[in-house]
């Protein structure tokens, strides 16, 4: 490439994935466009449900009040009966299941991005790819015609069929499961006997249902004995399906939606090849069952947007875009192994194992310390990126809860409130105030907050650098007062680059580098050309796809 790219950076995708990502970028101020092949967006709910952790980081931006807003709070998970998986005993500020359909989800970020001056193109399609070590181009084909658009990096959140991922030459290793399980939104005249998400597996299948309100479900049947076959969704078959299950017939009726989709089990080999990235369906497939699909994805983008900005800006530190992988792809690995277990015992054959489960499930979340586990880890808030170890205290690369702080002369503040900007916070606990006076070296990468009275979960700290995602990047104890502020210069030179200004676009540092940063392994506005409808992440329902004609 011998001339300058176009854009900073150019997302293949205009789902939840992408549109997150150009959130997170245009906030960070690097330009950003976002190609979507679909010409309009598709009103199929799709993908429907955010767990806990997912909308704390959309909270982090401030989404999640809109999306929550449009959408209902399930407290309870019914695994099997007498088995609850309660997400109301969570500590967070969103403790249930949100049940969000993906359009409406689209909406949201769309309304963000579009306002924070994301470009959105509709109806192209990329064809084409082409990188070296300044930039990457990629060819677009619209109904109008052909061109080229040039970028520092693209990111593919194409979806299973990710043309992104297939033009970089990243393999996608797996497997198809023998299973076509049956989705649907739609009326039941014999409703479950609670209004929360319900399980139910025997006979060699499994049947789940997600209260939308109103007397609406999302409902999802597999059986081993149903392959896949093209043949349309009817009633009869969802009937008969949720009636081997359930061991009544719902009568479901007044459908919104019918289909039948394969489901897969694969895992990109890379999550980033030079300068093109990949995240959510483009780097990953998994059962559906759990639905943790949809947050997987828009934890990739939150996760990789700071990451990336920062290298386009100049001031990555070594190592930092290449964490993305590090900390991302190991993430995906458990969601695989645990949805394919789940999967597989949930439709075995077997009526003793089946039997067995559910006396295995309702023992174990009989006990409130297992249940808490359940639900923690269900709804991502075990999902972090530090080392292994005990005790209360916060470790790096754990998730920062969303405490209350209160600064001087001012009034309390939610912590998430104070980073919508998406810039690293470090919380000064100490007396002196010296932390936070260290920062300006630093300008605009960092946010300094004095804190007047120390957190009780932040006891014994006399500092605290937290990511942009939320995370802990580093902390400092007040059992060690001597050499505070070198240690502070050191965290922030780790994290946030070098002192002064941030380089200019021009500057950035090539891709590459081994290291990771820590303890773990531009320009917004651009001209505005969207519809006002959300785009679908290549039409998919998170892991499971419909098969193409």
């Amino acid at each position: 490439m011998t001339t300058a790219p176009d854009h900073s950076v150019i997302v293949v995708g205009a789902g939840p994935t992408g549109l997150a990502l150009a959130c997170e970028l245009a906030a960070a101020g690097v330009s950003c466009t976002v190609l979507e092949r679909r010409p309009t967006a598709s009103a199929q709910s799709r993908a429907m449900g955010l767990y806990s952790r997912t909308m704390e980081v959309l909270d982090l931006r401030g989404h999640a009040d809109a999306l929550a807003a449009r959408g209902r709070p399930v407290g309870r998970l019914r695994p099997a009966p007498g088995a609850v998986v309660d997400f109301t005993e969570l500590d967070t500020r969103f403790p249930a299941l949100h049940v969000i359909p993906q359009s409406r989800t689209e909406e949201v970020l769309q309304r963000h991005a579009l306002d924070l001056g994301v470009t959105i193109e509709r109806d192209a399609e990329v064809v084409g790819l082409e990188q070296d070590g300044s930039g990457v181009t990629l060819h677009v084909r619209t109904g109008a015609g052909e061109w080229e658009e040039s970028a520092d990096y693209v990111v593919g959140c194409d979806g299973a069929h990710s043309t992104v991922r297939e033009l970089a030459g990243i393999s996608f290793r797996g497997r198809t499961y023998d299973i076509a399980p049956v989705l649907a939104d739609v009326r039941l005249r014999r409703t479950p006997p609670v209004d929360d998400v319900l399980v139910r597996s025997g006979n060699g299948g499994v049947v789940v249902t997600v209260p939308y309100g109103g007397g609406l479900y999302r409902v999802a049947v597999a059986r081993r004995d149903r392959p896949w076959t093209r043949d349309p969704v009817t009633l009869e078959e969802l009937s008969e399906l949720m009636t081997l299950s359930l061991g009544f017939d719902p009568e479901p009726y007044d459908p919104g939606w019918l289909a039948r989709f394969k489901i897969h089990q694969r895992l990109a080999d890379h999550y980033r090849a030079g300068r093109v990235l990949l995240a959510g369906d483009a780097a990953h497939l998994h059962s559906p069952l759990g639905g943790q699909g949809l947050n997987l994805g828009i934890q990739d983008a939150v996760n990789l947007g700071w990451k990336l900005a920062a290298e386009v800006q100049g001031w990555a530190p070594p190592g930092l875009l290449d964490s993305y992988q590090a900390e991302r792809r190991p993430q995906a690995e458990r969601v695989l192994r645990a949805t394919d277990r789940a999967t597989r015992l949930a439709t075995t054959p077997s009526p003793a194992l089946t039997a067995v489960r559910r006396v295995a499930l309702a023992g174990l979340l009989g006990r409130r310390r297992i249940r808490r586990f359940a639900s923690e880890a269900l709804s991502g808030l075990r999902s972090d990126y530090a080392r292994r170890g005990g005790g209360r205290a916060l470790r790096v690369g754990q998730r920062v809860p969303d405490l209350t702080v209160q600064r001087p002369g001012a009034a309390p503040v939610r912590l998430y409130e104070l980073m919508r900007d998406g810039r690293f916070l470090l919380l000064d606990l100490s007396a002196d105030g010296r932390a936070a006076q260290l920062t300006e070296a630093w300008g605009s990468r960092v946010s300094p907050v004095r804190v007047d009275a120390v957190p009780p979960r932040l006891t014994g700290l006399t500092a605290l650098l937290i990511r942009p995602d939320g995370y802990a990047a580093w902390t400092d104890g007040a059992e060690n007062p001597e050499g505070h502020e070198n240690r502070v210069r050191q965290a922030l030179h780790q994290w946030c680059g070098v002192e002064g200004p941030a380089p200019r676009r021009e500057e950035s540092a090539a891709p590459g580098g081994d290291g990771v940063p820590g303890d773990t392994a531009g320009r917004a506005g651009e001209t505005m050309r969207a519809e006002e409808a959300g785009g679908a992440e290549a039409g998919e329902v998170t892991s499971a796809e419909a098969e193409r004609p």
